[in-house]
């Protein structure tokens, strides 16, 4: 199973060269997408940016005829079609817990679990991919205590996106005592990381392994 981690992407460089090259690798067969937003309160906005992704797909030669997006007015059963066809599952930034909650209440995290399309989670769908899932404290985006929760499972990883080796008072105060019992993988915004089963490639940037206290770059 093939999956794939970022925290987001830079809109000057759309996928940018190392990522297209793996994208182009294992996606040029690919059809069909599932987009699973992030956010609920603004489906146009969503629809925007799905519109650019698709985009950036065709662009480097990924050209998706069929393209989905999931939310609270789509049929269970559609959903359930939409994850099982799928060649790629997009798991969408935006409100980590608010994701969760929605792919709970629809149960569709062992379908995305087991799913045998290529699975891609950015930012809070990035954080939500892991056994267990890690949404850290910031005050300024309406996030106010660190918490842990049963992700997806999809991958075997705790994931922490957009981390900044600078921010001590994350570090200090939110992610060193939770190291403490779990590891965690920390993943800079310009950082993409293709993991397959148990075994990951970093494409670009850097990648960090926080636990017991320390941090360390793989």
């Amino acid at each position: 199973m093939i999956s794939y981690i970022f925290s987001g992407f830079d809109v000057k460089e759309h996928f940018g060269n190392d990522v297209s090259e793996y994208f182009k690798k294992d996606m040029k067969e690919c059809k069909s997408i599932t987009f699973i937003p992030g956010s609920f309160e603004d489906l146009d906005k969503v629809k925007r940016y799905v519109s650019t992704d698709v985009e950036w797909f065709k662009e480097i030669g990924i050209d998706l005829e069929e393209v989905n997006i999931l939310d609270d007015n789509t049929k269970e059963d559609v959903m359930i079609d939409n994850i099982k066809n799928a060649d790629i599952i997009f798991i969408m930034g935006g409100d980590t817990q608010r994701q969760n909650l929605f792919l709970e209440r629809y149960k569709l995290k062992k379908l995305i679990k087991e799913a045998n399309g290529i699975v891609i989670g950015v930012s809070a769908g990035a954080i939500n991919l892991g056994v267990i899932s890690l949404c850290s404290r910031d005050p300024d985006d309406g996030v106010n205590e660190t918490i842990t929760y049963r992700g997806i499972g999809r991958i075997d990883y705790t994931i922490e996106p957009h981390f900044d080796l600078n921010n001590l008072d994350l570090l200090n105060n939110e992610l060193y005592p939770i190291s403490n019992n779990i590891k965690i993988y920390a993943l800079p915004n310009d950082t993409g990381v293709r993991i397959v089963n148990a075994d990951y490639d970093i494409i670009k940037g850097d990648f960090y392994l926080i636990y017991k206290n320390g941090v360390e770059k793989l």
